[in-house]
């Protein structure tokens, strides 16, 4: 027959195992993190002396003045776990030594197996009893002026620091011991406090547990009910509740909020703030679009660059309120020309690029579709324009103007050209309608070929 056990020494077992567990997990955690302090703590303190000593040195190396540089050695060996200096020239001859170095060779003045342990390559040697560190010396760079070149940076020495590890072993030791103190403390301590806990908690407790557990994952319909008369399980499971509710609401809210962001961040991200038309960037992810199509099907397609002809002197003349209402018209009226599978873009300023895609197989089909589309665009953007806007202070006004268009139009096929030759073949063509007296379209069949009207 199995031995019976108390629900009490089941929570003393169960609680203290796993607790003890993650402590020694953290305790070893926080001293492995705290070691590796004391060991950066040693190199940088070397790595800081070692520059200092180096920076200081460069008289005495570049004089050959020995006394002064002994002072200098000496003035190191008072900081704590330094252990030794030595200090050479360009040629790796010892100048100055001084202090307790640990190399089996000391009693030399630069054993050559100290010369394969740090050097220019290696600045840092540790066998685990020693930290050895190598820093050159490098000679001041003085400006003469601003037309002299810069000399080269040139060495003139070397420093090399021995530092010792005895104090931060002392201090790892005297740490170990007192974590393990305060641990066995703690665990102690735990002790006491679960075996004083009541069986009439073990359950509340429980349920409190699994609730929390299902908050966590994210089921926020979860409500606690507590069976029990410990009023402070009680109050808990209250405050549960209401957190739930609250946390509920707040989801929903940030929800709400997270979607009108994204559709605010593709938005901007994607399209004109001012024309609602797409920008650039996804002008340039529909044209990609379209070539890789017209590399399937065999279908020509047509990319058109606009420029309003009668924009700037409206703009200069009543502001830049009434040049974005003249834009937003005639955005509306080039997308009204259009099928639902081309695309408008506001390129930037007055300038609109089209791209009409899937046009024919054949070339000269493909140019009367694509010059046919490009007519009706300019002449449904020579026709006047209504633009109501109100001056500061006075009564609203309706402008009445005419604004015509320049059109540079462009065939492409498969990818025979790049995005960038397609935008540029179609700007030159805009500019060539320019040149021919504007409210002109100006076509070039492909981006490889010359102009043609």
């Amino acid at each position: 027959m199995n031995k019976q056990y108390g629900i009490r020494t089941h929570v003393i077992w169960f609680t203290l195992m796993p607790l003890m567990l993650m402590v020694i997990l953290l305790e070893a955690f926080l001293l492995h993190d705290r070691y590796a302090d004391l060991d950066r703590d040693l190199l940088s303190r070397g790595q800081l002396i070692a520059r200092q000593l180096a920076a200081g040195s460069e008289y005495g190396v570049f004089a050959d003045n020995r006394l002064f540089l002994s002072g200098i050695a000496e003035s190191a060996l008072q900081q704590p776990d330094v252990k030794g200096v030595v200090v050479m020239n360009a040629k790796s001859e010892v100048l100055v030594t001084s202090g307790d170095m640990s190399d089996a060779g000391r009693k030399t003045p630069l054993p050559d197996k100290r010369l394969r342990l740090v050097n220019f390559s290696v600045p840092k040697y540790d066998d685990g009893r020693m930290l050895l560190l190598y820093q050159p010396i490098f000679a001041a760079q003085v400006e003469l002026g601003e037309s002299e070149l810069r000399p080269a940076v040139q060495q003139v020495g070397a420093v090399e620091l021995e530092m010792s590890w005895e104090q931060t072993r002392r201090l790892k030791s005297h740490l170990l011991m007192l974590t393990l103190s305060a641990t066995a403390i703690f665990l102690l301590l735990t002790l006491c406090l679960v075996f004083l806990a009541s069986r009439r908690i073990i359950q509340p407790i429980k349920e409190l547990s699994e609730a929390i557990h299902l908050i966590g994952a994210g089921n926020l319909a979860t409500r606690v009910t507590v069976h029990g008369s410990v009023s402070e399980l009680s109050t808990l499971s209250s405050g549960i509740n209401q957190m739930t509710t609250d946390l509920q609401h707040e989801r929903e809210v940030l929800q709400h909020r997270i979607n009108e962001a994204t559709h605010q961040l593709r938005n901007l991200a994607f399209y004109d703030a001012l024309t609602l038309l797409p920008n650039r960037r996804l002008l340039n992810d529909r044209l990609t679009q379209a070539l890789a199509a017209s590399a399937r099907n065999g279908y020509y397609g047509a990319l058109m660059f606009l420029d309003l002809d009668n924009f700037k002197p409206l703009n200069d003349q009543y502001g830049h309120a009434v040049g974005d209402l003249l834009l937003i018209e005639a955005a509306q009226r080039i997308s009204s020309c259009l099928r639902e599978e081309d695309t408008v873009s506001r390129f930037g300023g007055d300038e609109f690029v089209v791209m009409l895609g899937r046009l024919d197989a054949d070339h000269q089909l493909s140019v009367n579709l694509a010059h046919r589309v490009a007519e009706k665009i300019r002449l449904k953007l020579a026709e006047i324009y209504f633009l109501r806007y109100q001056p500061q202070g006075q009564p609203e006004i309706q402008l009445e103007h005419r604004c015509t268009s320049s059109i540079g139009v462009v065939l492409f096929m498969n990818h025979d050209a790049s995005q960038e030759d397609l935008l540029h073949s179609a700007d030159a063509a805009m500019y060539q309608a320019k040149k021919q007296g504007r409210n002109r379209i100006f076509f070039q069949p492909t981006a490889s070929a010359p102009f043609n009207n």
